[in-house]
């Protein structure tokens, strides 16, 4: 009895070692590679799907964003809006933005719709098109500007703050490198954004005011390929700004192969150093980084390690499994280190988390010399597992009343609880039964053995006596 609750509690401790399991490469990392010198008083080149900071400079000092804030009002008015809605520019919208800056010469009450105003806002920079959408969407200016504040905050900025939609200077308008960076790193999570910023040029037809179709071409030079001085391979989206307190912003997205980078720039001295700075810095970042898919690297070796999966059992085989890592996860690395450099852990839920319509039940993550260089979420399929008696009476249960601020859509989460403690109850009925044929089974084989010997001595014993007499 005391080998099998030995023996229980040792699969109890292998068990449960599988939430967190971590595997540690050799503590001498390769040195980070060192970015090249820019003109910009700040910089940052980032990895668009981990984050990975590959270049920094003072990406926490505040600066003056100009135009690029507009990555972030065009994102609101995409998140709030749709295209075809109409917008009717209002007095404020035309008069109450520089008449000297970025425009492209709206009427008070002329309509556009608001996939045209976006056009406007990304490829030229419109800052009276910027202010009537944003009006549109948000009611008043004020409001906006509140949204704005909250999303910058809810993807991370620390220290940005904004006062109005377009740019144009304020004393209290501000942001930094890093923040600006997780801005676009977030824009560029929608498509449309995607889309609209990568466009060269856009035409708008005659408006209720306007007889004489709109050109618009957008102002930055990676983007329009016109001039082959600045021209870099692979750029995707971005934006330009300028202030005579800004001086020049510029934020550019590139991508060549599954490598997405975003660079930022701030206080660029002049207009050909902000491209120079740019072309530098993406350059570093692609000729020194390279990316790599997990769910490639792993080849489902992480499952291996939990005992829960083994290649005994038709559900529970790792070689075509239910639990996957996520395709879309990467990990990026210097090109001097290799894969086993990085320090691998990973974790499992208790509980499984729906997140995007997929079943999260845990997470690899990987760092080198001390950063975060990428992770993917592990994976439930439940679109293979075998349909149960219980998963068809949940289904068929009438919803449960809700209040209007809680959606009665309902998870698998519920279904999936009792699967995953059969298969705990029917690990630990098949540990008792595999202790049972081979530790008690050989034990009381050999018992018996034992008896019968004895039993035959003695008959053997009292035999020779007998005859003796």
């Amino acid at each position: 009895m005391k080998k099998l609750i030995l023996s229980i509690l040792c699969i109890i401790c292998i068990s449960f070692s599988c939430f967190s399991v971590s595997v540690s490469a050799d503590e001498k990392t390769k040195p980070w590679p060192k970015g090249p010198s820019v003109f910009a008083e700040a910089a940052i080149v980032m990895e668009a799907s981990t984050g990975l900071i590959l270049y920094e400079k003072n990406i926490n000092n505040v600066y003056y964003p100009a135009s690029i804030t507009k990555i972030l009002s065009s994102l609101l008015i995409i998140e709030n809006s749709s295209p075809g809605e109409v917008v009717t520019f209002s007095h404020d919208a035309v008069f109450k933005v520089d008449l000297d800056s970025s425009r492209i010469g709206i009427d008070v009450g002329e309509q556009l719709t608001i996939q045209q105003c976006l056009y406007g806002i990304l490829l030229e920079s419109a800052n009276e098109v910027t202010y009537a959408a944003a009006e549109h969407v948000a009611g008043s200016i004020s409001t906006f500007v509140e949204m704005m504040n909250e999303r910058a905050k809810s993807i991370g900025c620390l220290n940005t703050n904004f006062t109005n939609p377009h740019g144009l200077p304020d004393d209290n308008h501000y942001t930094t490198a890093y923040d600006m960076a997780l801005i676009t790193r977030e824009a560029m999570k929608n498509e449309t954004f995607r889309k609209i910023t990568s466009t060269r040029t856009y035409q708008i037809p005659p408006t209720n005011k306007q007889k004489e179709t709109r050109y618009l071409r957008n102002h930055h030079k990676f983007i329009v390929k016109n001039d082959h001085k600045f021209n870099y391979e692979g750029t995707i989206g971005g934006k330009t700004g300028y202030t005579n307190k800004a001086r020049f912003t510029l934020v550019t997205v590139a991508k060549r192969g599954d490598l997405e980078l975003i660079c930022v720039v701030l206080k660029d001295d002049t207009n050909n150093h902000q491209y120079e700075d740019t072309t530098k810095l993406l350059d570093f970042g692609f000729d020194n980084f390279s990316i790599y898919s997990i769910n490639e690297l792993e080849n489902h070796e992480t499952l291996k390690e939990s005992p829960f999966f083994t290649r005994y059992n038709s559900i529970l085989d790792y070689s075509n499994s239910l639990v996957k890592t996520d395709k879309k996860g990467y990990l990026i690395l210097p090109n001097t280190a290799s894969f086993e450099d990085a320090k691998k852990e990973v974790t499992f839920h208790p509980d499984i988390q729906l997140k995007e319509g997929r079943n999260i039940i845990g997470r690899i993550s990987y760092t080198y010399d001390g950063m975060y260089v990428g992770g993917a979420d592990i994976l439930f399929d439940n679109i293979k597992t075998p349909t149960l008696a219980h998963t068809s009476l949940l289904i068929n249960e009438p919803a449960q009343p809700s209040s209007d601020n809680e959606p009665t859509l309902e998870t698998s989460e519920g279904s999936l609880r009792p699967i995953i403690i059969g298969v705990i109850v029917g690990l630990f009925v098949l540990i008792v039964g595999l202790y049972f044929i081979f530790v008690e089974r050989p034990r009381i084989k050999r018992r018996r053995a034992y008896l019968r010997k004895r039993a035959n001595r003695r008959r053997y014993y009292s035999n020779d006596s007998y005859l003796d007499l």
